[in-house]
């Protein structure tokens, strides 16, 4: 069996109800401090000659989730075409459901899928799996999917249930020093006891065989690497093209990407989400733009008056930090921190600190407009229409402040890469948050 593997970076509070291996603590469940200790065997236990070994999977893409399923064509499809899961063998046992009903003896196990969290999780306990259906719209139960014996009896082994605020996911596994390791070595998991027990023996299921899909996304093998080295363009390539990038990074499939690093051109700056370092600097600016982008800018710039759309000028790029906050104190002056702060962004919170960002103005031959002459004007229904094929956005369009927190400005670009930038313009999206899944960030 493959070792477990663990990544993750989200937290959320478990409604969860009955868990004889938990207490309460403010209200998050935490696991109690005791060792794998099983209670006394039943005195019958339900036939294990008609159970079945269940496939389990695990998926750094779905940020260190495991799938368990008892259905083979299931198994073999994941093994052979998903790129996503990874197959680590067979775990522990449980019954089929005998015309859609449990075997003499056992218990249905209910199982739930959260979108959110991006992981199943699984129950034998009817009272929490009420609770998880009445009162947690985070969960959406899927019914029964298999069969245990909720007590312990002859040929029966413990399957252990742990859980992982880290990573928001369960895990569950009959192998002891397996459940000892994580109970004892790793504090990312919670142990919560045992949730249900599986037969030692019972009848066999096909193999999974054949040669695994290729890896994709956050499993691909070169994709520590090209994180570590900030190669925007070779992420995007492994996980097979921006439409499926974006998707993945949306649907939290892809744990294993940054959000938070500038060097990276998808990197989301918001009023929930500041420039990490806080002082940070681009490495290289040329025309007051990253010196990466400065050239895509300059082809813009170009074909817009080629196209007779008009002169277009950067009125402001790059901004450091100290420069933004004298921006953001003389606005918020001018006009209070409510209506100031829908105009210019706080120190440490601007896109301008990227260097990713253009603010534009329309030129002619009397001279360059001010930013609040750009709407209306020929070179911004150009903008509007074409920037995205150089590989820039209209960052805060009309209508989308209670999304990004701020005033319509149709002067403001933001760089996110020419094959992004497709993706965005074709998929209808009106704002980065939307693009990439994130939280609107109306506020600080």
């Amino acid at each position: 069996m493959a070792a477990v593997r663990f990544r993750g970076k989200n937290s959320f509070v478990r409604l969860l109800s009955g868990l004889a291996a938990a207490v309460v603590l403010g209200g998050v469940m935490a696991a109690a401090p005791h060792a794998l200790v099983e209670p006394a065997a039943a005195a019958t236990s339900p036939d294990p000659d008609s159970s079945r070994p269940v496939y389990r999977f695990w998926s750094e893409g779905y940020g260190n989730s495991h799938f368990y399923t008892l259905d083979y064509d299931d198994a073999q499809n994941l093994h052979s075409t998903d790129g996503w899961w990874t197959y680590e063998g067979t775990d522990f046992r449980v019954w089929p459901l005998e015309n859609g009903s449990c075997p003499e003896a056992t218990t249905p196990v209910y199982r739930f899928w959260s979108p959110k969290f991006t992981s199943h999780f699984y129950t034998v306990s009817g009272s929490e799996a009420d609770a998880l259906r009445q009162g947690d719209p985070n969960w959406d139960a899927e019914g029964v999917r298999f069969c245990a014996a909720s007590e312990p009896g002859p040929g029966l082994t413990a399957v252990y249930r742990f859980w992982s605020s880290a990573f928001n996911k369960h895990f569950y596994t009959a192998n002891a020093s397996e459940a000892e390791r994580l109970r004892t070595s790793d504090p990312k998991w919670a142990y919560e006891g045992i949730e249900m027990y599986a037969p030692t023996s019972g009848a066999a299921s096909p193999p999974v065989t054949g040669e695994a899909a290729p890896r994709m996304g956050c499993q691909a093998p070169d994709m520590s690497s090209a994180i570590a080295a900030h190669d925007a363009a070779r992420i995007v390539r492994l996980f097979g093209g921006a439409g499926t990038f974006r998707d993945a990074v949306a649907s939290g499939r892809a744990s294993c990407v940054p959000l938070d690093d500038p060097a990276l051109p998808w990197v989301l700056v918001n009023k929930q989400n500041p420039v990490s370092p806080i002082d940070y600097v681009p490495a290289s600016l040329t025309g007051g733009l990253r010196t990466e982008v400065a050239g895509s800018y300059a082809d813009m710039q170009r074909d817009a008056a080629g196209a007779g759309a008009g002169s277009i000028g950067l009125t402001s790029g790059y901004r450091s930090y100290s420069t933004q906050a004298g921006i953001h104190r003389y606005q918020v002056g001018r006009l209070g921190v409510e209506d100031g702060e829908r105009l210019a962004a706080r120190p440490g919170y601007s896109e301008h600190q990227l260097g990713l960002a253009a603010d534009v103005v329309a030129c002619g031959g009397g001279g360059c407009g001010s930013l609040y002459d750009f709407a209306g004007t020929s070179q911004e229904r150009w903008v509007r229409e074409n920037s995205w094929r150089y590989g820039w956005i209209v960052r805060y369009e009309q209508g989308q402040t209670a999304t990004t927190g701020y005033n319509a400005e149709p002067w403001h670009l933001r760089y996110i890469g020419t094959e992004l930038a497709r993706a965005y313009h074709d998929g209808g999206y009106r704002t980065l948050e939307s693009f990439l899944g994130a939280p609107s960030a109306p506020n600080y």
